[in-house]
């Protein structure tokens, strides 16, 4: 088990420039190795019938050879704590560096189970045990690589948000709210060739529905291919708050196919248009340094279902529940300007509903806690000019829900005829104000 808080503090020497790397390995299934392999996301017994695009483990790391931090995107429904610790101890361990890693899925419903939740039937797991080996070991891979490939580089951070990118995002659930700023930060060597850029934004990877069985990453992949072919390097993207649920689903674009890979190459390729653009109109931002800090909670469940998977064994040993409550970490990354922080980055272990990253938590008639305090938003804690939020960062617990906004029992919130989706796929209401007490503490004790 990891510490109850982790804090690393770097400051790259006045000698020494602050450096950057970048690398990425696929991960894509071998359908007759791994076989049947078991689509994530929707319902059970969806089997993988082709492959349409590769899967990938893309890593961005910063620092120097001596104490870097390495950020990875991996195209997989979720990665529990567990895997997460495995994939953290190799880079260790074949690096040979202090190095501090930090891998977040980005719940893309077209990849395998890596979760155990949607296998052939509701009491029988999905994964496969040599398959989430091979994306630990591949993940590990591409993040020692990124460490191993760190030059002196000049780093552009960079934020747009046209209305457009709102329109991709369909929110099912009252309030609609949409975290939907992208955030880039990019690095070049000092010879003009770029390094890699790292992408931020919030929607679920699922553009090609439930009847989908080719695996695919959506339109990640096509927002990444986009994205190097306009600016070169290794492109990473990390997905943020996608609860509540944000998805392309019925996010209607005129004269495009829903549930399509038209729809998720248009998509895609817009986020990257307008990430590139960005980038290259921003002007060059001087770092010399990171904090990083970690701190460990235990969140009640109290959901049943997540109960009785954990009893079937569906997990395969990972997430136990000891005394009622699961083990999770928030985390918090500062990359600074001497004594200033430039970009804030919250590490969250599931999918945050978008009010409480950006504000708009609501008071509804049918709430099953009307009193709740509402929790302070987690971007607007932040000190920074650029604030990134990675979602289902080192673990994956479900939805996190606004406590004032549960709904488990009748009457239905805001007058519903029907339950809304969202608390089945929760460990409970207490997971929102742990986590959101849990950041700003961070915030406050590493200024």
């Amino acid at each position: 088990m990891r510490p109850l808080a982790l804090i690393v503090v770097f400051t790259a020497p006045l000698c020494a420039q602050f450096r950057a790397g970048a690398a990425k390995r696929t991960i894509t299934p071998d359908l007759e190795k791994y076989g049947p392999v078991y689509m994530a996301g929707f319902s059970h017994n969806r089997v993988a019938t082709s492959i349409h695009d590769d899967l990938w483990a893309r890593c961005f790391a910063v620092g120097t050879d001596r104490m870097p931090l390495v950020m990875c995107g991996v195209d997989s429904i979720g990665l529990f704590r567990d895997d997460v610790n495995r994939i953290r101890d190799l880079v260790k361990k074949q690096s040979g560096r202090d190095a501090d890693v930090v891998v977040a899925a980005l719940h893309d419903h077209e990849a395998p189970d890596t979760m155990g939740l949607w296998g052939p039937a509701a009491d029988k797991s999905g994964i496969n045990e040599a398959y989430n080996s091979y994306v630990i070991e591949r993940t590990a891979e591409a993040a020692v690589e990124a460490i191993k490939s760190l030059a002196p580089a000049t780093f552009v951070l960079a934020k747009a948000h046209p209305a457009i990118l709102d329109t991709f995002i369909n929110d099912t659930r009252p309030p609609v709210v949409h975290d939907a700023e992208v955030i880039v930060l990019s690095a070049v060597a000092a010879g003009g060739t770029r390094i890699g850029t790292l992408v931020n934004w919030a929607n679920h990877p699922e553009t090609l529905a439930s009847k989908n069985t080719a695996i695919t990453s959506d339109y990640s992949g096509y927002l990444r291919d986009q994205l190097e072919k306009r600016l070169g390097g290794v492109a990473v993207f990390i997905n943020g708050a996608v609860g509540g649920m944000q998805s392309p689903l019925n996010a209607k674009i005129e004269g495009v196919a829903e549930a399509s890979f038209e729809k998720a190459r248009y998509i895609g390729e817009h986020v990257a248009d307008i990430a590139a653009d960005a980038v290259l109109a921003a002007k060059p931002t001087p770092l010399t340094g990171f904090i990083l800090a970690e701190k460990e909670i235990r969140i009640p469940v109290t959901n049943q279902g997540f109960n009785l998977a954990a009893k079937a064994d569906l997990y395969k040993g990972r997430k136990p529940t000891v005394a009622d409550k699961t083990v999770t970490a928030v985390g918090l990354v500062r990359l600074r300007n001497g004594d200033d922080t430039i970009l804030t980055i919250a590490l969250i272990p599931g999918e945050l509903y978008p009010e409480l990253s950006v504000g708009g938590v609501e008071r509804y008639s049918g709430a099953d806690f009307p009193g709740a305090p509402i929790e302070p938003a987690i971007k607007s804690g932040m000190d920074s000019p650029y604030r990134m939020l990675f979602g289902l960062a080192g673990d994956e617990i479900g939805y996190i829900i606004p406590k004032a906004e549960w709904d488990e029992k009748e009457p239905w919130l805001n007058g519903a005829s029907k339950r809304w989706y969202g608390e089945v796929n929760s460990v409970g209401p207490d997971a929102a104000p742990l986590i959101a007490k849990t950041f700003l503490d961070l915030l406050r004790e590493n200024k």
